[in-house]
């Protein structure tokens, strides 16, 4: 996070808070010997959250086969920390603002983030997680810092919101553009302000990216880490209108992160479902109603296997599938995946890179490519051998593949050499993508199985066929990328060089 960020964040004083019950609450269940009683008695103070606490409780949410009428009663039956988040949640919920102007719609924000609720609590459920209820609350959280971002920087924050035109990863890449982190990074922050534990601070951290936050951590807030990531393309599955593009996107991340086969991912789906009714009721939610969330979870199935049928989820990662008119198309591992890294193969990427050229062309969308070369590369195999090279472009290949929207591509080339295709993308977008995974090689220690973990770094080079650099051929544009690679190695390694629009050369 940026100095002048932070110092903003640490000078406004139209954050959001904390309600005074859930303060006090959470105070309360902080101590070492509170009293459940006092805890009763703070959530009952407050009429409206108490109905609401009561009603999801007997909700089938929980599954309690005795009506529960008290708060106390809940508390004996559901322990302080379900409760508490309960309370938490709703307060928060309930105290939130009016539609912003021009900026975050709130209806829309809360919508997301109860259904992502929902969904990461029954994802922890799935995964034998102790506390689902936490899940809850973090995935309700993952998104805070969007509200931190606007109420922080709202000469600027609104604009990026329209701009991303409700595009999540958009967001993103426009809020590390500009700010230097994403909302998850200052969500943590936020997190860390309200004093919650660590596992709710570290899962909301990590909500765009599991491998965030890691170290240190205990096994359960692993696994809490990895369902809040994956509970947001769930959510989305509910909110967004291309339901088929948010099922690829969600069973991509499922996959990836935890595992999830097809078969179980449907049954998710059910639970997930029967959550959003219940939860959505009583917020009044649009999309919410029994009929309608029963309604996109057929659809939903029925993209899901046809995403299966397409053969698409035998690629490694699955998000490096796709075709360049938006279908997903079989293809054959054995000659278009690379056998070491799993990524797709030199032949792929030429194939796809044509398809979007094409593609980009006809509608008017820009396409940037990025060219990876690992520095030094020939010392790590004179010094730890054929198999310490291989073991180095496995874990290279692995970071380069993550957090890659479904339409985007990452392949091996030659030798140490990887390719990135990022469809849909400018210059500017381009750059923040090629230097977060810069900063993420550098900064990382590789296992390469040659005792302790050594240090690697990667040149990079970016070029971006859109109207300012309109390249009349494929290899025009891959003759550009590979300038800009020689560029930034000419210039020291371990650094990030771009075509510039002015000059057709590479610039930082």
């Amino acid at each position: 996070m940026r100095e002048a960020l932070k110092t903003r964040l640490e000078s406004c004083r139209t954050l959001p808070a904390v309600p005074a019950v859930a303060a006090q609450v959470l105070r309360l269940s902080q101590q070492e010997n509170f009293n459940m009683s006092d805890v009763a008695r703070v959530i009952g103070s407050d009429p409206a959250l108490t109905m609401k606490v009561l009603k999801v409780v007997n909700s089938p949410l929980f599954g309690l086969r005795q009506q529960v009428t008290t708060v106390s009663h809940a508390l004996m039956l559901l322990g302080v920390n379900a409760v508490r988040t309960m309370a938490l949640s709703f307060s928060l919920v309930q105290s939130s603002r009016p539609v912003g102007q021009g900026g975050l719609d709130q209806r829309i924000y809360w919508k997301r983030s109860l259904f992502a609720a929902c969904a990461a609590r029954e994802l922890a459920r799935m995964e034998k997680a102790a506390q689902p209820e936490e899940a809850f609350l973090a995935g309700l959280l993952q998104d805070v810092g969007m509200l931190v971002l606007e109420q922080a920087v709202p000469e600027v924050y609104p604009l990026l919101a329209r701009q991303a035109a409700s595009d999540h990863d958009r967001m993103t890449l426009l809020e590390v553009a500009e700010f230097g982190c994403d909302h998850a990074e200052v969500g943590r922050w936020l997190m860390t302000r309200w004093r919650l534990p660590e596992i709710i601070r570290a899962a909301v951290g990590a909500s765009h990216d599991p491998t965030r936050w890691q170290r240190g951590l205990d096994a359960a807030s692993l696994t809490m880490m990895k369902v809040v990531a994956v509970s947001g393309p769930i959510a989305a599955i509910w909110i967004d209108r291309d339901v088929p593009a948010a099922v690829r996107t969600a069973h991509e991340r499922a996959m990836n992160t935890l595992g999830i086969e097809p078969d179980r991912l449907k049954s998710l789906l059910d639970s997930v479902g029967e959550a959003i009714a219940t939860v959505g009721a009583l917020f009044e939610l649009p999309g919410s109603a029994r009929l309608e969330v029963a309604a996109t979870i057929e659809q939903a199935k029925t993209a899901l296997h046809e995403v299966v049928a397409s053969g698409a989820s035998d690629l490694l990662p699955p998000a490096q599938s796709g075709g360049g008119d938006g279908g997903i198309r079989p293809l054959d591992p054995s000659v278009r995946r690379d056998r070491l890294t799993g990524l797709a193969s030199q032949l792929r990427f030429d194939e796809y890179l044509a398809e979007e050229f094409e593609a980009s062309k006809r509608a008017a969308k820009p396409l940037s490519l990025l060219m990876c070369e690992i520095d030094d590369f020939a010392m790590v195999n004179a010094t730890f051998g054929n198999q310490g090279s291989e073991r180095a472009l496995v874990a290279i290949g692995a970071l380069l593949g993550e957090r890659l929207r479904y339409r985007d591509l990452a392949a091996r080339l030659v030798g140490d050499r990887f390719g990135i295709i990022l469809t849909d993308t400018h210059a500017a977008g381009a750059t923040v993508v090629a230097e977060r995974m810069r900063r993420k090689v550098e900064e990382g220690f590789h296992d390469i199985g040659a005792g302790d973990p050594i240090r690697l770094t990667l040149s990079i080079g970016c070029a971006t066929l859109d109207e300012a650099l309109a390249f009349p051929s494929v290899s025009e544009l891959t003759r550009a990328m590979a300038r800009a690679l020689e560029q930034a190695q000419r210039a020291g390694r371990n650094r990030v060089r771009a075509v510039s629009a002015a000059t057709g050369m590479a610039a930082a």
